[in-house]
């Protein structure tokens, strides 16, 4: 009985120390306003990045995705291109507008080629008309 209670206690502050250690690493500095952002992120999942902003900032966002990709790095800008740049990985529609941001974010972007429609070919050019055809259909200056 008393070895497992060691054993509990052991393992309780095992768990602990590894909650903590995760905490630590973990981490999302938000400093500016919403024209000129400054966020640092240090491996946090993007829900928490995001809940953070909309917590500084007038940035709503719906999904039904977990959005627990990890997050690092340093971002700054304006309020809409730092959540454009945090929601590089996603498929998203942005609306900005007055009174804030607006974000639907739809799901994580599928790898894959991506399909551009380029310009149709252009028709070649008729080439130039000499002057003996310009005067044989009577626009040349030889009349």
């Amino acid at each position: 009985m008393r070895l497992q209670r060691k054993f509990g206690v052991v393992a309780a502050l095992l768990v602990t120390a590894g909650l903590t250690a995760k905490a630590a690493l973990a981490q999302v500095r938000i400093e500016g306003g919403p024209n000129a952002v400054h966020i640092e992120v240090r491996q946090s999942p993007l829900r928490e990045v995001l809940d953070a902003m909309q917590a500084r900032f007038n940035l709503r966002y719906r999904s039904n995705d977990t959005l627990d990709t990890p997050v690092s790095g340093t971002f700054d800008g304006p309020l809409r291109r730092v959540a454009a740049r945090m929601l590089g990985g996603y498929d998203f529609a942005m609306k900005v507008t007055s009174e804030g941001v607006d974000v639907l974010i739809l799901r994580q972007s599928q790898q894959g080629p991506v399909v551009a429609a380029l310009p149709a070919e252009k028709p070649p050019r008729p080439r130039p008309m000499t002057a003996q055809e310009a005067n044989g259909r009577g626009w040349g200056l030889a009349n």
